[in-house]
């Protein structure tokens, strides 16, 4: 009989773990997951435009041709692109994504060669209400193809959730008429989430961007589909699939995500 119990004392306990488990699992708010996926390839997504112009395009461009209109200081000497985002500035564009604090860009400074290489700094940056931190390190071979690498960036909420992530990418430029018309990208991300899940962001279709609708702080592809994974525990993952559509409107894109459960949800309400 004591063999009994005391087989019944380990066995309910690891009974009501996996039930909790399971609990867990079902329990998870898949709605805001997904938003929050959302997020984390959107504070990786609105700066790109910044970090994929050159050198000599810093020459040329004014604030009113840059999301949200930062002020432009050039260090000639260093090859030192600051990008300084300040609330009081007025900028009228079609796209109402906020930014503040500072982007610091530096290009190579040595001779003239087949292989560039340049990294973008965030510095008290913020992207709506999150802030993110880390350094973002990018090389061109030629002028078309760039690739980029990055790791343990960190992207926190205004309640001091943080994720990190790390991701590879290539980017492929576009030009009419010389000049820098749109891009697309391919690659991955890979992190931990606020929760202390795992989760990868892989493009399956690359995403496209244009030039233009960045200059009007319109952000958002207008093309492409990611996958977002995360871990269940185990070997265990879930899979969000993100689509992005344009609409009618000029440089509008509607946002939809395939949740695990099979539903649907519109993901880019207010913008």
């Amino acid at each position: 009989m004591r063999k009994i119990i005391f087989g019944l004392i380990i066995v309910v306990p690891m009974l009501l773990s996996c039930e909790e488990d399971e609990y867990k699992v079902i329990q998870t708010d898949l709605p805001k997951e997904a938003a929050e996926l959302f997020n984390i390839s959107k504070g990786w997504n609105e700066s790109l435009f910044f970090a994929l112009m050159s050198w000599e395009q810093y020459q040329q461009i004014d604030s009113v041709g840059l999301p949200s209109c930062p002020d432009i200081l050039l260090d000639q000497t260093s090859k030192k692109v600051t990008l300084n985002f300040l609330s009081s500035t007025a900028c009228i564009q079609t796209g109402s994504y906020a930014r503040g604090g500072k982007l610091i860009i530096q290009f190579d400074t040595t001779a003239e060669s087949s292989s560039q290489k340049w990294t973008m700094e965030y510095e008290d940056y913020n992207f709506e209400s999150n802030a993110i931190e880390g350094i973002r390190t990018f090389t061109s071979n030629d002028k078309i193809n760039v690739l980029e690498e990055f790791s343990e960036m960190t992207e926190r909420t205004a309640n001091e959730l943080s994720t990190i992530f790390s991701g590879t990418f290539i980017h492929k430029k576009a030009f009419s008429q010389n000049a820098f018309s749109s891009f697309t990208s391919s690659g991955e991300i890979i992190g931990i989430n606020a929760a202390g899940r795992e989760f990868e962001i892989k493009i399956a279709t690359p995403l496209f961007r244009s030039i233009a609708c960045y200059q009007q702080n319109e952000i958002l592809p207008s093309a492409g589909k990611s996958n977002w994974l995360v871990s269940r525990g185990g070997n265990s993952k879930v899979t969000y699939i993100a689509t992005y559509e344009p609409l009618p409107e000029t440089c509008k894109v509607v946002v939809n995500a395939i949740l695990p459960d099979g539903k649907k949800l519109l993901l880019n309400q207010s913008n």
